[in-house]
């Protein structure tokens, strides 16, 4: 019986997207160019009292989504098909919300990491995106 479940853990791990890092130089390049190879949604998944500024710009403003509770109760809101791009504090949060997306059926998961090494464009709180917002892209594809 063991083997029976272990065998299907395998096989349900094969068919999950894997998580892709996103490097916090390529989405710097994104926002500061206003133009990124494909549509996103980012979301900044610390909590409201960490947050006193975010990344984003004028053009590209992210969504906050608190790991965990919050985030989990509101994961039917974001869309499967459209990339997702997480961020947090220091990369933990990020790591497990990727992770959690992924094994959801979510097929385009990036893993931003933390803000404490973000040296890219921000936003202050007032730009968040409200969670009614929820699923707008927060940057649309080059065309």
């Amino acid at each position: 019986m063991q083997a029976i479940v272990l065998l299907f853990a395998l096989v349900a791990g094969m068919f999950q997207s894997p998580v892709k890092p996103m490097s916090q130089e390529i989405l710097k390049s994104y926002l500061e160019k206003n133009q990124a190879p494909f549509s996103f949604i980012l979301i900044d998944v610390r909590g409201p009292s960490e947050i006193t500024a975010a990344i984003g710009t004028a053009a590209c403003k992210p969504s906050n989504l608190e790991w965990e509770a919050q985030f989990k109760d509101t994961r039917d809101r974001i869309p499967k098909d459209i990339a997702i791009i997480v961020y947090c504090r220091s990369g933990g949060r990020s790591a497990r919300a990727a992770a959690f997306l992924s094994a959801a059926g979510h097929t385009d998961v990036y893993d931003a990491g933390g803000f404490m090494t973000w040296n890219g464009p921000t936003v202050p709180p007032s730009d968040i995106k409200s969670l009614s917002l929820l699923p707008e892209l927060s940057m649309r594809a080059a065309k």
